[in-house]
């Protein structure tokens, strides 16, 4: 993958369901959206499942369910996960980030999601997918998968000729934009870096899709 120049992305990001909904109206009609989660729980409620998994003058299902929770990683079922930020891009250095912490706006972005009639590209929907089907209840309506392009693309039994992360497949553009698992944490929803870090996964998807359909293309016109 050649690359030519390094890409900075420029970001905005609200809280506020109303500029949210304004934000989203202007939205065009291709996007690349991203989300982030965190377990749902505590520190505190962790500490506390932790010892009742242990503890044996509780129900079998009780420690079942304490086992779940002290165990709980943003990878798990979304019952025990938050959803902390929406990041849509709108190029490929220009991202909207949306924190995901009160239920109206969680309203409002879910509901663009599931009703917008614009194309949107996420890389590796299966786990987003999850996410916007158990919280908001719907799927896409135009949806493109950038991850599942590149890996009929990067066809090879050789697993690291195949690699098609988005770090992997971006970081020639953006740099290594990636940041530690402890930041993804309610506490840190706020954290400038974690924004930026959601608006870069959101803008690399964007300008991954359209350099693979340019490779399309011009593969398609050798011919």
């Amino acid at each position: 993958m050649k690359v030519t120049r390094s890409i900075e992305v420029s970001y905005k990001h609200t809280n506020d369901a109303g500029v949210a909904q304004k934000w989203l109206n202007d939205t065009p009609n291709l996007i690349a959206a991203d989300l982030e989660t965190a377990i749902r729980y505590s520190e505190e409620e962790v500490t506390q499942a932790k010892l009742d998994a242990a503890n044996e003058e509780l129900s079998k299902a009780d420690r079942i369910a304490a086992t779940a929770i002290a165990n709980a990683t943003p990878l798990n079922h979304p019952y025990h996960c938050t959803i902390t930020h929406c990041s849509i891009a709108t190029s490929e250095k220009d991202g909207l980030v949306f924190i995901i912490d009160n239920q109206d706006i969680a309203d409002v972005v879910f509901d663009y999601l599931t009703t917008t009639e614009a194309t949107q590209v996420w890389h590796n929907y299966s786990y987003d997918g999850r996410f916007i089907k158990y919280y908001g209840g719907g799927y896409p309506k135009n949806l493109q998968d950038s991850q599942i392009l590149a890996k009929t693309l990067l066809n090879n039994v050789e697993v690291f000729k195949a690699r098609t992360g988005l770090k992997d497949l971006a970081g020639g553009w953006y740099g290594d934009w990636g940041i530690d698992s402890d930041n993804f944490t309610l506490a840190q929803q706020y954290d400038e870096k974690v924004l930026k870090y959601a608006a870069t996964d959101a803008c690399a998807t964007y300008k991954l899709w359209e350099y693979l359909n340019v490779f399309i293309a011009d593969e398609f016109a050798k011919e």
